[in-house]
């Protein structure tokens, strides 16, 4: 449904900048690391989430996105944080603004990532602080919302 609707609003305003909706989560693993997927469109790193799809809302997003993206069941428990100011350039022109929605999430069962992949995942691992500061590339965005989770202090008005 998302990438329908998203084609049908492509199909009336081109590569014009237009505001999209989008959910994530952050999963962390008890010691002290995070879950990052490497994307495979823009091959840089960064919290798993995606595009809410019409009817949906952003909780049912986060994990159904997260899903996706990672092959982990999850529930999304807390409410980070809403960023509204950052923009995005994809590689066919697109342009746009994005709401994203960050939740904390939990697992709901064992998992094993070990060699998870499909279309839009290239790998995904836990990370700590210090070897996500030293990981590249990684989403600017993602960077500064994972930042503020680890310090949990979440800037409001981003």
């Amino acid at each position: 449904m998302t990438q329908d609707y998203i084609s049908y609003i492509r199909s009336k305003v081109g590569h014009d900048k237009i505001i999209l909706n989008f959910a994530g989560g952050i999963l962390a693993d008890g010691n002290g690391r995070i879950l990052l997927q490497k994307r495979s469109d823009f091959g840089s790193y960064g919290l798993p989430g995606g595009a809410m799809e019409l009817g949906e809302s952003s909780k049912e997003a986060c994990e159904r996105e997260f899903f996706e993206e990672t092959g982990i069941k999850v529930e999304a428990t807390r409410l980070l944080n809403v960023y509204t100011k950052d923009e995005n350039h994809y590689p066919n022109g697109d342009e746009v603004q994005t709401v994203v929605i960050l939740y904390e999430v939990k697992a709901l069962e064992a998992f094993d990532i070990t060699d998870f992949h499909n279309g839009e995942t290239l790998e995904v691992g836990f990370y700590s602080e210090a070897e996500i500061a030293e990981l590249e590339p990684v989403f600017d965005k993602h960077r500064r919302m994972i930042a503020e989770y680890f310090a949990d202090t979440f800037a409001l008005g981003n």
